[in-house]
């Protein structure tokens, strides 16, 4: 009789005594608030790019690597959108946003502002919304380092309300290197001087679709006006441009402009022997290429992959072949 009285007292004590009898969904949310916290440090967001896809940010706590997935919160806020590191360099890193989990928090970030990050898994960010049949939303796989630079269909659905600019090609630069053949007639002989022209040119979109770019191409003659010499043969260009969209990545760009070439050919009009009419005539052909004009054409743009083009130039200035980056 008296274990039967030990034991239910001892029943009972337990029962009564308070810290054996937490709460489950406590020690859930506290095991969640408490590797939330440990795993989350801060970076500043140094540039956004204009498609809102590419952030730079600082690396100032040498946590992030490329090929890290990373989670973007709000300070003391929740969470905002899933990215991947593309690029470390320099104490920064690149990264590619792969989803807007809240595009309410997305209107809220901006250039220069701290922001917290989580390295790595960020489900447990989510298991109090997650209803226990649920199955856990597949993670973004990337195959490839092409792939960081692929554009995704939800990026392109989740970011629509914040972009609405109408470019058909985003980046504000394109810059390109290019070859084409200049001929001229030598008025002396009569013949016709062919040469390589290599340009480089800089467009810059200053509006949605229209551009602005300049062109600095050179030739040089060899063996004219006579054998050893030569001449050198400069081309100013400056082109407005506007974009149309064509099938298979591809862009038609009509432009209007300005060109002109100088020329510097020392040994061009020097009178030998007194033959002045040859002299006269070199110096017809310095002034013949010497000119300038107003211009049309047309840009064809093929986009090769993300980032780079193929270009051909069709104008009253120039039939050019060339390839460029957009920046």
């Amino acid at each position: 009789m008296k274990n039967n009285i030990t034991i239910i007292k001892l029943i009972l004590f337990l029962l009564a005594t308070p810290g054996h009898a937490q709460d489950l969904m406590t020690d859930v949310n506290t095991n969640l608030t408490l590797e939330s916290e440990q795993s989350k440090f801060s970076e500043k967001i140094n540039t956004i790019s204009r498609s809102g896809k590419i952030f730079i940010l600082t690396n100032s706590n040498q946590i992030m690597g490329k090929g890290d997935f990373i989670t973007l919160l709000l300070k003391q806020g929740g969470p905002i959108a899933r990215a991947v590191v593309a690029k470390n360099h320099s104490g920064r890193v690149g990264i590619k946003v792969l989803k807007v989990y809240s595009l309410t928090r997305w209107n809220q970030i901006n250039k220069g502002m701290d922001i917290d990050i989580i390295r790595g898994d960020d489900a447990f960010l989510f298991k109090k919304a997650v209803a226990k049949t649920e199955e856990p939303e597949a993670e973004e796989k990337i195959e490839s380092e092409e792939d960081l630079f692929n554009d995704k269909e939800i990026i392109e659905k989740d970011l629509s309300d914040f972009y609405k600019d109408n470019r058909l090609i985003k980046p504000d630069s394109i810059v390109t290197a290019g070859y084409n053949q200049f001929t001229f007639k030598d008025q002396v002989t009569g013949d016709t001087v062919a040469s390589n022209q290599f340009n480089i040119a800089w467009a810059y979109q200053f509006a949605d679709n229209y551009w602005i770019e300049g062109l600095f191409g050179n030739a040089t003659a060899s063996n004219y006006p006579v054998q050893g010499s030569s001449t050198s043969i400069t081309n100013l260009t400056a082109r407005l441009k506007y974009t149309f969209k064509l099938p298979l990545y591809s862009y038609l760009i009509p432009y209007v402009g300005f060109q002109t070439y100088s020329v510097s050919s020392p040994d061009a009009g020097i009178v030998v022997s007194g033959n002045t009419e040859t002299a006269q005539a070199e110096e017809d052909t310095i002034n013949s290429i010497e000119e300038s004009n107003v211009i049309f054409g047309i840009t064809v743009l093929r986009r090769l992959v993300p980032g780079w083009f193929v270009k051909l130039d069709l104008g009253t200035d120039i039939v050019n072949i060339g390839i460029g980056i957009e920046f």
